[in-house]
C-alpha cells in the first residue's frame, strides 16, 4: 500500500506523527500540504459528513475568524476553505488505499498505518 502523508514543515504534529512511523518501518512519501493542497476529490472521499468538525485546525487563522468551533460548515463549506486555505486541514493528513486520518492519534494509527 502506498501511504502519502500531507506534511507542513513547521507543524510539531507532523514531526511526531512522522517519528512515530519511521519507527515501526512504515514507509510513505511527504507532499507538503501547503504547496500542493489535497484535491477537492481526496477531501470528498475522506471527510465525514457527520463529523466535519473533527478534521478541521482549530489553530488554523481561517478557523478563528471565521468562528468555525461554534459554527461549523457543512461537508462543501469546509472542503471550499480548505481549497482556499489548507492549513484549515487538520494535520498529519495521511492518505493509503481506502482509508485515510486527519491528525496523530496512536491507537489510530496503529490500526491503520502499522503492518500486521
Amino acid at each position: 500500500m502506498s501511504i502519502i502523508f500531507y506534511d507542513k514543515k513547521t507543524c510539531g504534529t507532523c514531526k511526531k506523527a512522522q517519528s512515530y512511523l519511521n519507527e515501526n518501518g512504515v514507509r510513505f512519501e511527504i507532499i507538503d500540504i501547503i504547496k500542493e493542497v489535497p484535491s477537492r476529490e481526496l477531501l470528498e472521499r475522506f471527510i465525514p459528513e457527520d463529523d466535519v468538525k473533527s478534521i478541521l485546525n482549530p489553530r488554523s487563522t481561517i478557523y478563528r475568524e471565521k468562528m468555525l468551533g461554534k459554527n461549523p460548515p457543512n461537508k462543501v463549506e469546509a472542503i471550499d476553505l480548505m481549497q482556499q486555505d489548507s492549513n484549515l486541514i487538520k494535520r498529519p493528513f495521511i492518505v493509503g488505499g481506502d482509508q485515510a486520518s486527519f491528525g496523530f492519534k496512536t491507537d489510530e494509527f496503529k490500526v491503520k498505518w502499522l503492518k500486521k
